[in-house]
């Protein structure tokens, strides 16, 4: 997959059979120095894909602290020196380069420019990261769906962080790719005009209710 500047920029994703989800190994081509986008746990074919790509991760991203990292990042720390960026001071006994939150964060790591997006007032642990034309949402937002929140006024409001943070970005009516770490890729075009989630909203939006 590629995205960002001229293809320079490589995208492996990676599902983990064991909890179902997908990490993300971004890198330029010409380079071994790796970012690593939510961490699973490190089987064989996630070690072979780093020695095949010959892939030295260096920058951990965490989108919201899951448990299933624990495990990935503890034997990937045996593997290689690396930093984690999160939401968090501390992940898991793991020290992490906490984030601002109340603004976009704007990092340069292996000469990629990476925007770390604060997904508040949803949560204030979670992150949606944007390289090149692709947007790594984590659990948070995914195809067709939404992540999983404790009640109907935390999705209204999870609902409302995407329509007011990602939908309001930069081409994102044309082809900014949506890479969830649970279920398919899908584009921030078509969750607003597809999702059920958005596309009532956004009627409610441009049809003019008649009053009497």
């Amino acid at each position: 997959m590629n995205t960002g500047d001229a293809g320079t920029l490589q995208i492996i994703p990676y599902h983990s059979p064991a909890g179902s989800t997908t990490c993300y190994f971004i890198s330029q081509r010409d380079r071994s120095g790796t970012i690593l986008v939510d961490p699973v746990r490190v089987d064989s074919g996630f070690y072979r894909i780093i020695l095949e790509k010959n892939l030295h991760v260096r920058w951990v991203l965490v989108t919201h602290p899951e448990e299933y990292m624990r495990y990935g990042l503890r034997t990937l720390s045996r593997i290689f020196r690396f930093e984690i960026i999160s939401g968090v001071r501390d992940l898991f006994g793991m020290h992490s380069r906490e984030l601002v939150q109340d603004e976009v964060n704007n990092l340069v790591l292996e000469e990629i420019p990476v925007q770390a997006i604060p997904f508040l007032p949803h949560s204030h642990r979670s992150y949606v990261y944007r390289i090149g034309d692709a947007l790594f949402s984590g659990a948070i937002f995914h195809a067709g769906t939404l992540g999983d929140t404790p009640s109907t006024y935390n999705e209204e409001l999870l609902i409302a962080t995407v329509e007011d943070h990602l939908f309001t970005l930069p081409r994102a009516e044309q082809d900014i790719i949506l890479l969830p770490s649970v279920g398919p890729p899908s584009t921030l075009q078509a969750e607003r005009h597809l999702s059920p989630f958005y596309r009532h909203r956004e009627f409610r939006r441009t049809v003019e209710v008649p009053r009497f």
